[in-house]
């Protein structure tokens, strides 16, 4: 191959030698050597250009991305090219459907960065195939594929991170290297040694983690920091063990998850136990969005569980579910639905949570070594069945259910139980005064006999017709309201649907008083009409209805609004409200 210097060299040339006698050298014509610095000049500008142009191509070698100290400025490197600086990096693949074996470093030290990935397609040989090192924000482009190198004890991440990781927007599969030692692991689709990992906006993020020998990697792992996601599509799959666990799906010290769609399944294992499909040494909060955790399937030990807490979790809001994987056929248990070691607390939305099954005894629908504490949503809880013993419904300590839940507890067979507490079945009738309105607890037991306590919704009596009131017409249907028995010019009553009902008004000295024959009445009236009113020698108004009566003074009211206000007094069964606007 020619290089850039021999051919500067040959269009340069050396001096030419005319061949006189005197040997004397003589340069090259003008026009020849103008034509050589042009060339020259271009060859520069062509091998600096790509520093500069803000796009780097995978292909062309390891690529390392640094903060340079100036704000929305970084540094890059690529192969044995210099540092140059770069104001939007951007890393892409001349090939897409090509995977390249080189790899991408970013150190924001203790600075920030931020990388653009626009369809990058990596497979490393070895490692990872994406690192980083602290405050890092990967903005996504398009279709990215990051996939760890295998390895003999430990497989390659897909992505490692020591500090904050933040992924937004496009499509990113990261993947796990597997594993071929005989005691190996296997690598995580994504890795965070320590820090954060935030996935945000309309991210679709598909981690999974390689096969091992003894124990699967998973999807997305962070050792000592807190996994959030708060929107788009996120798929964490554990990979497969043989002789340990399999990968969990998703496992960090906290977990959150306030919106977007999140998949998170454990890896199997064939000798050990299966791995959880969300995993949280503290805690996990569940504030919104759709959430799918599953246990892989164990060995002779146990399958794993849909959600596993150290501490709390806590479901305010979203549609759960949770189901346990399923032990070895013989001798496995079953896994939990969700289990924790400190207090489930579920007071909304949507939550199922089923036991794995069991050789042996299957697992339960939600365990808590602490509290479950129920007091609304709609949740099912169903334990696994085993051979020798079912998994309960609801499992713990303390089952403490109130409000407007509405829950469908079921014991796995056989001998499991429904509700679980402190060794014993929970008795129904106990818990009827904590229940508000539209409650409704079913148990359900090992042989299928089902027993339910419900606390109706109030139903407001059917209200008395009054004179002058008709509640239907000749022919069925209902007919228009009668006009008020006494007409007071700007008032009017409505009834529970805001139609116009009559009523009677009396005045005693200073006081009228308005009368109608309903639990639930509105009494509406205009300032300009209680400015008239008051003019008359009226300093007082009367509401009453059935169970309720409301006195108002005027020139209160009047002083509440402006001209063209209205006071609006309603009466629902015993309680009242005002409102003057």
């Amino acid at each position: 191959m020619l290089s850039y210097r021999k051919l500067a060299m040959r269009v340069l040339g050396r001096p030419l030698h005319t061949g006189g006698g005197g040997g004397i050298d003589s340069p090259r014509p003008a026009s020849q050597r103008a034509a050589a610095f042009v060339l020259t000049a271009a060859m520069l500008i062509t091998l600096a250009a790509p520093a500069f142009a803000g796009t780097w191509y995978i292909e062309n070698g390891d690529i390392t991305v640094k903060a340079s100290g100036t704000e929305g400025k970084n540094k890059v490197s690529q192969g044995n090219n210099p540092e140059v600086e770069d104001t939007n990096t951007i890393i892409t693949n001349q090939k897409t459907d090509t995977a390249s074996s080189h790899t991408v470093t970013i150190d924001a030290g203790n600075d920030k960065v931020e990388v653009t990935l626009d369809n990058v397609n990596i497979k490393a040989d070895s490692g990872s195939a994406l690192t980083s090192n602290g405050d890092v924000t990967l903005t996504l482009k398009g279709e990215n594929h990051l996939t760890g190198g295998n390895g003999d004890t430990y497989g390659g991440d897909g992505i490692t991170s020591s500090g904050s990781l933040t992924i937004s927007g496009g499509t990113v599969t990261a993947t796990g290297g597997n594993s071929t030692d005989s005691v190996g692991s296997g690598g995580s689709g994504i890795y965070s040694v320590s820090g954060d990992v935030t996935i945000s906006g309309g991210s679709t993020v598909t981690a999974n983690g390689g096969s091992g020998t003894i124990s699967g990697g998973s999807g997305i792992y962070s050792v000592s920091g807190d996994v959030t996601i708060s929107g788009g599509t996120v798929t964490a799959n554990g990979g497969s063990g043989k002789d340990g666990h399999g990968g969990y799906g998703i496992s960090s010290s906290d977990v959150a998850i306030s919106g977007g769609t999140v998949n998170a399944n454990g890896g199997d294992c064939k000798d050990g136990y299966g791995g959880n499909g969300i995993s949280s040494s503290n805690g996990v909060a569940i504030s919104g969005g759709t959430v799918n955790a599953t246990g892989g399937n164990g060995g002779t030990i146990s399958g794993g569980d849909g959600i596993r807490s150290g501490g709390g979790l806590t479901v305010s809001d979203g549609t759960v579910t949770a189901k346990g994987g399923n032990g070895d056929s013989k001798d496995g248990y079953g896994g939990d639905g969700i289990r924790s070691g400190g207090v489930v607390t579920i007071s909304g939305n949507t939550v199922n949570a089923a036991g794995g099954y069991g050789g042996k005894v299957g697992g339960y629908g939600i365990c808590s070594f602490d509290r479950v504490a129920i007091s609304g949503g709609t949740v099912e809880a169903a334990g696994g069945n085993g051979s020798t013993g079912g998994g309960s419904g609801i499992y713990s300590s303390v089952i403490d259910l109130s409000g407007s839940l509405e829950l469908t507890a079921k014991a796995g067979s056989p001998t499991g139980k429904a509700l679980l507490q402190n060794g014993n079945e929970l008795d129904l009738n106990t818990i009827k005064d904590k229940l508000g309105p539209g409650a409704k607890v079913t148990a359900t037991d090992a042989n299928g006999d089902s027993k339910q306590v419900s606390i109706p919704r109030p139903v407001e009596p059917e209200e008395p017709v009054i004179p002058g009131e008709s509640s239907s017409s000749s022919d069925g249907g209902s007919s228009a309201p009668s006009a008020p028995v006494s007409s007071i010019p700007g008032l009017t009553v409505t009834d529970k649907s805001g139609a116009v009902i009559s009523y009677t008004s009396t005045q005693s000295g200073n006081t009228l008083t308005v009368c109608v024959g309903r639990f639930t009445a509105s009494f509406r009236i205009s300032l300009s009409a209680l400015r008239q009113l008051r003019a008359e020698g009226i300093e007082t108004i009367t509401f009453q209805t059935i169970l309720c009566s409301t006195t108002l003074s005027v020139d209160e009211l009047l002083a509440m609004g402006g001209e063209d206000a209205e006071a609006v007094l309603t009466h629902r069964l015993t309680d009242s409200s005002l409102t003057v606007g």
